[in-house]
């Protein structure tokens, strides 16, 4: 018979030990660097859009840090040709929005009493977000200056990545030789090469969406439609909220003239929303990046649910990278089975 009196006992070897204590260290150090991390994954993408022209610019005989500093005055310039469009009409337009703002509370709260519409009163609302608005601003104050120096640091480190992105790649081969070596650049230029075609498939969606804009505010009448389109376009990179925060100027401008222009403002950015939340989104990023619609909108929405808005931008460049990690590591395997039946 067996001794059940015996306790029994569970020995744990140092080794694991050390193991699970450095385990739970980088967890918590993965948690407390979130921010550097995706700090460097968006340095990586921006350098994976800018390191073609770089080359292309270097190939006609260019010094490197010229090619960059030429690439960064044109990104630069760009900027400003779009900012240089935008603010004028814009400040004019909210100008004369806050002028007539007393008078379009006035003429709605009148609607709504004289339907008897059982809401409250759009003074009150407007009182209630105002004072919202004013405990919040120095919060969102806060926010858009980290999100300056965000993209400023970006900026500089994708800077000095691109200048030295040769002598770096060696340094990440370095611990492997001969035909791993080779097969780890290989893996880098292939990376880079998608995420270079991702962000040229996102300039193509903020073009294709900023045109759309344009055409629908210029049927519905509403004026200063390509400032307002290029609004859109802008912030087509800001997946979910991006929309939402674009067609906000638009109402604005549309209240200016009556309610229903708001209301027709309002519902054509709701109709490009759904063309390119159904269509555009998957039909060009399938294209682009080579991964079928239903696994990009599938990606979008786990992204979103995941980390909100950061998590949905970055969802196809994941997808990307795992499409050819996957690929890599299935050739391998295939390339080991051959071997061996030989």
């Amino acid at each position: 018979m067996k001794d059940y009196s015996t306790p029994l006992k569970i020995e744990i070897s140092h080794k694991t030990v050390i193991f699970i204590t450095a385990f739970v260290i980088g967890l918590w150090l993965l948690v407390q660097l979130t921010g550097i991390i995706i700090m460097l994954v968006l340095s990586f993408i921006l350098l994976s859009a800018l390191l073609k022209p770089v080359q292309w610019l270097t190939s006609k005989n260019i010094p490197r840090i010229i090619s960059i500093l030429l690439i960064y005055i044109i990104i630069i310039f760009l900027i400003g040709v779009v900012v240089g469009i935008i603010m004028p009409p814009l400040i004019s337009q909210t100008t004369e929005f806050v002028n007539k703002l007393p008078q379009i509370i006035s003429s709605t709260d009148s609607y709504i009493i004289f339907h008897r519409i059982p809401v409250e009163n759009l003074s009150t609302i407007m009182a209630k977000q105002i004072n919202q608005f004013s405990g919040d601003l120095v919060a969102i104050t806060s926010k858009i200056v980290s999100s300056v120096v965000l993209i400023v640091t970006m900026f500089v480190l994708t800077f000095y990545l691109l200048l030295d992105w040769k002598n770096l790649i060696k340094v990440i081969s370095s611990p492997f030789s001969g035909a791993e070596e080779k097969r780890i650049i290989n893996i880098i230029s292939k990376v880079e090469d998608g995420l270079g075609q991702w962000v040229r498939g996102q300039l193509l969606l903020s073009l294709v969406v900023g045109t759309l804009t344009y055409i629908g505010l210029t049927i519905i009448g509403i004026p200063y439609a390509l400032p307002l389109a290029l609004i859109a376009g802008i912030f087509e990179i800001l997946p979910i909220v991006g929309p939402i925060i674009a067609a906000v100027p638009a109402i604005l401008v549309g209240l200016t003239i009556s309610p229903i222009m708001a209301v027709a403002a309002a519902a054509t950015f709701l109709i490009v929303q759904q063309l390119e939340n159904h269509l555009i989104v998957p039909v060009v990023m399938s294209r682009v990046v080579g991964v079928r619609p239903p696994i990009i909108i599938i990606s979008l929405l786990i992204g979103a649910q995941l980390a909100g808005i950061t998590g949905a931008f970055l969802a196809i460049p994941i997808i990307v990278v795992i499409k050819i990690l996957t690929k890599e590591l299935l050739s391998e395997e295939k390339q080991l089975e051959e071997s061996l039946l030989e």
